[in-house]
């Protein structure tokens, strides 16, 4: 199947052979641009041509309306009030601006004529021309004569009763009018190209000011490697609000990113520190073991050690594949857990361990406190909690207390005599891999039940609190959200987690 390159601007096209924005930008806003600067020079152009054929029709219009003021109200054609012996009806000179009168009878014999039409060295027909039609745009109805242009307006003029006394029929010289207008229009083209360049190096510019940034962006989007987080996009006090948000919003991204790498970066170490050392440990005995021949109690013995450390080994992974998931998962459907019981059963499921030290583990819950969250989820935190208060116990007990705060929230609070931790260990022990001083020394273990709870404890919502005196004990305290009435009544397993120790 033969495949074709992809077209410039497609969805599928390689970077390098989009359009830029800049280009874009002038392809799609300088036709406009350029259109709208074209309407606004004809408007203009047009408003000049209406203007001056108005002034001219204005002025022909005039001399109408005084001869019929002066004939009007009359039965007969009598002319004797129009002023006739004005400047421009006498002279046909130009300085005067001279306005050619002649007025006709109904049937269109000339009546009389202005004195300046007989100064004209041609003669001028006596002849009624057509009355036209005033029309909403101005025009302008000429006729020639040796050599000259002249425009007129031919009206009726009518007696006091209605009846039509005659004609009236006006003239006056073209004005060099047509020159004027194409000046103008030849000014309006030269500034609409001056602008429409203006314009659109104005746009050019704009877009290269807003690219600037975006260009600094990637240049340091291009550089930055999971070795060198450093880099940061530098923010100019002239920048725009939305080029400095935008800045603001990717050095923060690049926050976040350092952040996380130098988390996964140290979870790395941690992880490969804790599988390495127990993996040493089972690969010493497995090589002690073949040494030499050994009795079959002596090869059980070290197959029951190898289970507890291979044990330990997968209640790590377990833990580090939940706290994984929780990562990535986020969001869970919820149901109403019943606190109480459930602290009960792993009450019950950890008191062998408990007896086998001689600890007193006990359970004062009120009945039935509820909580919102997943069912599965909480079961491994509360498991994590206890296994920790017993195993850090050497003498004395563990106590689980469970019941509501003032305000409805469900309660958990479980109180060891164990060997406790400093007010700087508690700052961090909830952090992945990490195990307290006098901790380490007593029991094995993989440094992440407290961050298991932690996290189990954030993704509903909850808050976790630790108080703790070394050589005492330690009180851990979960607080879970009320739950709504939305939340089902049921407790199904919504979401498989692996178990974890």
């Amino acid at each position: 199947m033969t495949a074709f390159p992809s077209r410039p601007g497609s969805p599928d096209a390689p970077p390098d052979e989009r359009p830029s924005f800049r280009r874009r930008l002038l392809m799609r806003i300088g036709p406009a641009v350029v259109l709208a600067l074209g309407v606004l020079a004809a408007i203009a152009w047009g408003g000049a041509y209406l203007t001056v054929h108005q002034s001219a029709t204005d002025a022909l219009a005039t001399e109408v309306n005084e001869m019929r003021a002066d004939v009007g109200g009359q039965d007969t054609l009598d002319l004797s009030r129009y002023a006739w012996d004005e400047a421009h009806h006498r002279l046909a000179v130009d300085r005067v601006d001279p306005i050619f009168v002649q007025v006709f009878t109904p049937d269109g014999r000339l009546v009389r004529r202005s004195a300046n039409i007989d100064s004209l060295p041609v003669r001028v027909p006596a002849r009624r021309r057509p009355v036209h039609a005033e029309g909403i745009w101005p025009s302008l109805h000429t006729f020639t004569l040796g050599g000259r242009s002249f425009y007129y307006r031919t009206r009726p003029l009518r007696a006091s009763s209605g009846g039509r006394l005659g004609f009236v029929q006006v003239a006056r010289l073209v004005p060099e009018h047509r020159s004027l207008l194409w000046g103008f229009g030849a000014a309006l083209g030269g500034l609409w190209l001056l602008l429409s360049g203006g314009l659109m190096g104005l746009v050019a510019w704009a877009a290269g000011r807003v690219l600037r940034p975006l260009r600094s962006i990637t240049e340091v989007a291009r550089s930055v490697t999971s070795a060198e987080l450093e880099e940061r996009v530098d923010i100019p006090p002239t920048a725009d609000r939305e080029t400095a948000t935008l800045g603001r919003a990717f050095n923060a991204l690049l926050d976040r990113i350092e952040e996380h790498v130098a988390a996964l970066r140290g979870f790395t170490a941690n992880a490969a520190h804790e599988l390495q050392t127990p993996l040493t440990a089972l690969q010493g005995h497995v090589e002690l073991a073949l040494r030499r021949e050994r009795t079959p109690e002596s090869y059980r013995e070290t197959l029951r050690l190898l289970d507890r450390k291979l044990g330990g080994l997968v209640r790590t992974l377990r833990a580090l594949l939940t706290l994984t998931r929780l990562d990535r998962e986020g969001a869970f459907e919820r149901s109403l857990v019943d606190l109480s019981a459930l602290a009960a059963d792993e009450a019950d499921a950890v008191q062998p361990a408990a007896d086998k030290k001689g600890l007193a583990l006990t359970v004062d819950a009120d009945a039935s406190v509820r909580a919102s969250g997943q069912p599965a989820l909480l079961r491994k935190a509360v498991r994590n909690l206890l296994d920790n208060a017993v195993k850090y116990t050497r003498e004395g007990g563990v106590r689980v207390d469970v019941g509501t705060t003032a305000d409805g929230q469900a309660r958990l609070t479980c109180t060891d005599t164990g060997v406790g931790m400093s007010d700087e260990e508690c700052a961090t022990a909830t952090e992945r891999f990490y195990r307290g001083t006098e901790a380490g020394r007593m029991a094995q273990g993989s440094g992440l039940g407290l961050s298991l709870i932690r996290r189990i404890v954030e993704e509903h919502d909850g808050e976790l609190r630790l108080d703790s005196t070394p050589g005492e004990g330690t009180r851990v305290t979960i607080i879970l959200p009320a739950p709504s009435s939305s939340v089902p009544s049921l407790e199904p397993e919504h979401k498989q987690v692996p178990d974890v120790a």
